[in-house]
């Protein structure tokens, strides 16, 4: 097989002609572009994707948990009992003639 042989199959090939394609070039290399080397690419914009559902996840937990508080607020401004049994779960108040015992469940 010669040089010139060679070179001739590789002219008629379709991978060749596939190659030449100036559309397709420019297809690929503004797709490389895209998705890895412009400061907008695709990559990063997953990631900033997901960060934006995870703080959304965050929101609506936080929005949950600020709805729990105002009720418990709300019960401890209405009910006397309540408030009560509040300060001495929380911050261990108790009367005069009581002892307080805390107990670590933790352990």
């Amino acid at each position: 097989m010669s040089f010139k042989s060679i070179k001739e199959k590789i002219k008629v090939s379709p991978l060749f002609r596939l190659l030449k394609n100036k559309y397709l070039i420019a297809t690929v290399a503004f797709l490389v572009w895209i998705i890895f080397i412009d400061s907008n690419n695709i990559i990063r914009w997953a990631s900033d994707l997901e960060e934006l559902s995870v703080q959304q996840r965050q929101i609506e937990y936080y929005k949950n948990a600020i709805k729990q508080r105002d009720e418990q607020l709300k019960e401890l401004r209405s009910n006397k009992d309540s408030l009560e049994k509040f300060a001495r779960e929380q911050y261990f108040f108790h009367a005069p003639d009581e002892e307080v015992f805390i107990i670590d469940e933790s352990e």
